[in-house]
């Protein structure tokens, strides 16, 4: 019979950690067990614009690799016929500030990073410095169900339940990975994993060609395939999964203000979604237990508002700690 892994969490995290550990590992068998399953996860909501955002105290070089991989994990999907249905497209754009800022770590990777120019500033009264750049940008809501449709051709298998503790998965699989996000905080007993609450307005505006960021409102316009996202709040600490008026408004003035002709658009829906952030992204390999109960388990969570920027540099690392717990499984015999 050949090794058993079990995914915890089937949000972006979870279903690419899953997608990597079949296609690193030979002969595995790999089961993703999730209270939630798309449509109704954080991933769905998020518009899954390519940028590391809310990584706290995270080292720089790890979220430059992690960025990287999955920045040339999407331009691969990009430049590929299914780009239409995995959800990934190229948007060009601004950000925006009212002093001058440092280039950012990512100038490099991004297209056609440029510092806008006085004629560029024109459009945006009341700033005095940005940046225009071309990124990647990959919807969750057609993302997700792609990656499940490839798990499960490879083989892999779904299972819908509320897991209490990750000891009771011992006696049915050889190794666990924690994809639960917020879910860790009550999960692992981990109380540093505290949520960034974003709320934002889906809206129609086919007019809206560019994204745009106000790094000093803050507020953000990003054009996806089929509507454009309005937002947005980052609460830490509030678990509040409604949307609140005053974030509405403030939303909606703060759009209005970058683009007039959005207080003409029609509103689709608001949405609320909590980033699950953590000082540092949690991803490392632990033995839980000792002897003939001992579980060799995975983490890979706490990745805030940038789930989608690293979810692939961070799946292919997953993969990597899987083999090589399953190594150190057949080394040491359990007494």
């Amino acid at each position: 019979m050949g090794h058993r892994v079990c995914v915890v969490g089937a949000g972006v995290v979870g279903l690419s950690s899953a997608v990597c550990i079949q296609e690193k590992v030979p002969g595995i068998q790999v089961t993703v067990l999730s209270e939630k399953f798309s449509p109704h996860t954080t991933s769905d909501g998020a518009a899954g614009f390519w940028e590391p955002h809310i990584l706290s105290d995270t080292p720089q070089e790890l979220v430059r690799r992690w960025g990287d991989e999955t920045w040339d994990h999407l331009k691969t999907l990009y430049l590929s016929p299914v780009a239409v249905d995995v959800g990934v497209m190229l948007l060009s754009g601004y950000h925006l500030h009212k002093q001058p800022q440092q280039d950012p770590t990512w100038a490099s990777k991004v297209f056609g990073f440029r510092h806008l120019t006085k004629q560029d500033l024109q459009q945006f009264p009341g700033f005095s410095s940005g940046w225009f750049s071309t990124h990647l940008l990959c919807e969750g809501k057609k993302y997700l169900p792609w990656l499940m449709t490839k798990f499960k051709k490879a083989g892999g298998k779904v299972q819908q339940g509320k897991v209490t503790s990750l000891t009771e998965l011992a006696d049915h699989y050889d190794v666990v990975v924690n994809c639960c996000g917020i879910g860790a905080r009550e999960l692992v007993g981990d109380s540093t994993v505290k949520p960034v609450r974003g709320q934002v307005y889906r809206v129609n505006a086919p007019w809206v060609k560019h994204y745009m960021i106000a790094h000093d409102d803050p507020c953000y316009i990003l054009p996806c395939a089929n509507n454009v996202v309005l937002g947005g709040t980052a609460q830490k600490g509030n678990w509040n999964l409604s949307p609140h008026p005053t974030d509405s408004k403030d939303i909606w003035e703060g759009c209005c203000q970058l683009v007039p002709s959005l207080r003409n658009c029609k509103v689709d829906h608001e949405w609320v979604g909590l980033r699950p952030s953590r000082p540092v992204v949690r991803l490392e390999r632990e033995t839980v237990g000792r002897g003939a109960s001992s579980l060799e388990v995975v983490h890979n969570y706490g990745h805030g508002g940038a789930g989608i920027t690293i979810h692939w540099g961070c799946a292919q690392q997953v993969a990597s700690l899987v083999q090589e717990a399953l190594s150190l499984q057949q080394l040491k015999p359990k007494l």
